[in-house]
């Protein structure tokens, strides 16, 4: 095995073609074989994933707080429509009730008119009949005293 030795980190690093912060979580000792640069390289591979997943990541996340952003603006406007749909109605349901209890007011006071009249017709009726009564009963009288003195001169 071959051994190679490094004498700082800015050259083992330059090796690895990796920058010195990056390996400044790495043990370093100052000579590694070809298999442990081999590793190290692979190390750095992982890491430089790493760090691209983690930055879609955080794109990812800043593209979905964005949509969530414009859902919830969406959604807003929505509610507002129907806030208003929602107030139209209501007026026009009182307005509908306040009708219906016109008509119900007009027909009660029609209703009590009717009977009124009814009330009218039928208290004449019973007049008139009274006063056919009357006269049936005064042209009785007078037939009767007539046949009274026909009997008596006759």
């Amino acid at each position: 095995m071959t051994e190679h030795l490094y004498k700082s980190v800015k050259a083992l690093a330059d090796e690895l073609g990796i920058s010195r912060t990056t390996l400044n979580g790495i043990e370093l000792t100052g000579n590694y074989t070809s298999q442990q640069i081999e590793q190290l390289k692979t190390v750095q591979f992982k890491m430089d994933t790493e760090q691209k997943n983690e930055h879609y990541s955080v794109q990812n996340e800043h593209k979905d707080e964005h949509f969530f952003q414009s859902e919830i603006q969406r959604l807003s406007s929505q509610l507002t429509v129907k806030d208003e749909q929602i107030a139209e109605l209501n007026q026009q349901l009182k307005q509908a009730q306040k009708l219906a209890d016109q008509a119900q007011q007009l027909q009660l006071k029609t209703q009590l008119q009717l009977e009124s009249e009814q009330q009218k017709v039928l208290a004449l009726e019973t007049e008139l009949q009274q006063e056919e009564v009357v006269s049936e009963a005064s042209a009785n009288g007078a037939e009767n005293k007539k046949v009274f003195w026909r009997r008596i001169f006759g």
